[in-house]
């Protein structure tokens, strides 16, 4: 019989035409230990009762032939977050494929699992089957990490779904020897992390659950730890986010507010690294903006013609506007959209961030990173200091910039927005803190809708390029218009603004 709590990183293979070769990466190969690369047949079936006590205790019971031996195995609990999955297994060699817990009455789960199950009858649920190559590989520090290629299918009565995934177990070491090998794989495969198990795969794909809404949380932030400690908590934990936003994107494309949740993730995450730059928290600073920087940008083409869609069908519903005959832009827009989602889904299924956020978690993993600071500087006094700075640096710039042109305005909103982004996260303990929230957010949203109409004309114009309709220049100029006038409305009204918030920061002080 074994125990132990299985860490891994399970990540998700894109494209099967790669599958074959993803065993002789280099990565592996550099690192792997001579003779314990071998293949094996795998099939496992997970029992519950009739009333899915086992699932209700967070409880999972499996026999799996590995070879010409069966194995039954009971986890429990665990986590999962990013595509590292963490959770309590046993494991005990049986002579036959029908469920028994009796196996397990000796050993520590074994009285849960009786008290769960008691008299009920163990029933066959899903099935799992596929062919396993498994490598072990001795990383440069000396962590061991078994790694498995699966690929096979999930049975659920006559519904089926396919098993294309890598795992990276670890035997000895630390977590981020996972992060590092898997940011090795990622740059010469198209891999994604994978939050979901098997045996949850299999229970959505029988109808035995519902899928949990996937909803993206501010960190918890423990300011009782040293200030460099809980920033590279948060960074791991808005890496997580970015992770689940780019999942939720690549499932439904054509949401247009999951592209929107995307960025703004990306960008949490871009301003807190920033704001933890003086702590030197990661060696390679400058590399991992570079990164999520092009990843940002990646997506903006696409939520620019959202905006311009949203903003098309404000002005529609408008009540002084009476549009006569077939309305052109919408579908000229739409279609424009399809396209760019397509592409953008393309490039990241293909793992395109997967390698830099793995990486980027490995270097927050590294203690060696962890930059000592006086013992009397609290995380918030970091924080409202570290804030402040910023927040004099978007005064000045408000004194200054000439609200007409485009450039400048954008660069005060993107200050707005690291500003309010990191103190969401953060949460400095201050009496003004939701107030100046609630400015920093009225300001952005202002600056944006202004942002947002230079970005709208400069994308219309592109778009009518080529285009043969009469009626097209016509409405994509009346939206101009329309946003023309919106933005000088609230060009009259961003003074009183920037008043109330600048009073709002003296009092926050």
């Amino acid at each position: 019989m074994s125990k132990h709590t299985e860490t891994e990183l399970k990540l998700r293979c894109t494209d099967e035409s790669v599958w074959e070769r993803i065993m002789t990466a280099e990565a592996l190969t550099n690192l792997a230990v001579l003779g314990t690369a071998k293949t094996e047949q795998l099939e496992a079936r997970y029992f519950d009762t009739a009333n899915h006590s086992l699932q209700n205790a967070k409880l999972a019971y499996r026999v799996r032939r590995e070879g010409e031996v069966w194995v039954a195995t009971v986890k429990s609990g665990g986590s999962s977050k990013g595509g590292l999955h963490a959770r309590q297994e046993w494991n005990i060699a049986v002579d036959r494929e029908e469920p028994d817990i009796t196996v397990f009455l000796n050993t520590e789960v074994g009285s849960r699992l009786q008290k769960v199950i008691g008299d009920q009858i163990l029933e066959p649920i899903l099935i799992t089957r596929f062919e396993r190559q498994i490598l072990e590989v001795i990383m440069h520090d000396g962590a061991t990490i078994e790694v498995a290629a699966d690929k096979g299918e999930i049975i659920a009565g006559e519904k089926t779904a396919p098993i294309l995934e890598v795992e990276l177990e670890l035997k000895s070491g630390q977590p981020r020897d996972l992060f590092l090998l898997g940011a090795a794989l990622a740059k010469e495969y198209p891999l994604l992390p994978e939050p979901d198990s098997k045996y949850y795969r299999g229970l959505l794909l029988a109808g035995l659950s519902t899928e949990i809404p996937r909803r993206n949380e501010l960190p918890q932030v423990d300011k009782s730890r040293p200030v460099s400690e809980v920033l590279r908590v948060v960074l791991v934990d808005l890496i997580a986010q970015v992770l689940l936003a780019q999942r939720s994107f690549l499932e439904h494309k054509e949401q247009p507010g999951l592209v929107h949740e995307l960025r703004i993730c990306l960008r949490r995450l871009r301003s807190v690294l920033e704001f933890s730059e003086p702590l030197a928290v990661i060696k390679e600073y400058s590399r991992y903006q570079d990164e999520l920087r092009k990843f940002g940008r990646k997506v903006e083409a696409l939520r620019e013609l959202d905006v311009a869609y949203c903003s098309w069908q404000q002005f529609l519903g408008y009540q002084m506007v009476s549009m006569e005959g077939k309305v052109w832009l919408g579908e000229v827009l739409t279609e424009k959209r399809s396209q760019e989602a397509e592409k953008i889904y393309a490039e990241y299924n293909s793992g395109l961030t997967t390698s830099t956020l793995l990486g980027l978690w490995a270097e927050l993993l590294d203690e060696d990173c962890q930059h000592i600071i006086p013992h009397d500087c609290t995380v918030d006094d970091y924080v409202i200091t570290g804030l402040l700075s910023w927040l004099r640096i978007v005064g000045k710039q408000e004194k200054s910039v000439e609200w007409t042109d485009a450039e400048n305005v954008h660069k005060i909103r993107l200050w707005v927005k690291k500003i309010r982004y990191t103190m969401e996260v953060l949460q400095p303990d201050l009496k003004g803190t939701p107030r100046l929230l609630l400015k920093l957010e009225k300001l952005q949203d202002t600056l944006g809708i202004i942002s947002d109409a230079k970005s709208t004309e400069g994308l219309l114009r592109e778009l009518l390029r080529g285009k043969s309709s009469k009626g097209l220049p016509l409405e994509a100029g009346m939206l101009i218009g329309w946003q023309c006038h919106e933005t000088l409305t609230l060009r009259k009204k961003l003074d009183k603004y920037w008043l109330k918030f600048n009073r709002t920061v003296q009092k926050w002080k």
